[in-house]
């Protein structure tokens, strides 16, 4: 798993967040869901439960490609991650 920093300069690479994932172990981690592809956030959430040891939040945005309310948004400021933007 790649864990990128979302950055909207014009930069000619993405920049990489830690990747020292071990971190997440007992860590809260909001999973922000934009319920378009259940399958794959459940995979997201899965990797991060078993291999990382994340108290993984699953925040289901109600309308998948508007902006999250901003009552998601301050739940998941109340996390010490937040996974946001979940691309294939």
């Amino acid at each position: 798993m790649e864990i990128m920093i979302p950055v909207w300069e014009q930069t000619a690479a993405p920049q990489i967040a830690r990747n020292d994932l071990k971190l997440l172990k007992d860590a809260e981690v909001a999973l922000v869901d934009d319920n378009l592809d259940v399958a794959f956030t459940d995979q997201v959430e899965l990797k991060l439960r078993e291999a990382y040891g994340a108290i993984v939040k699953r925040l289901i945005k109600p309308l998948g490609s508007a902006p999250s309310p901003k009552s998601l948004l301050e739940e998941a400021a109340t996390c010490r991650v937040a996974v946001v933007g979940i691309g294939l």
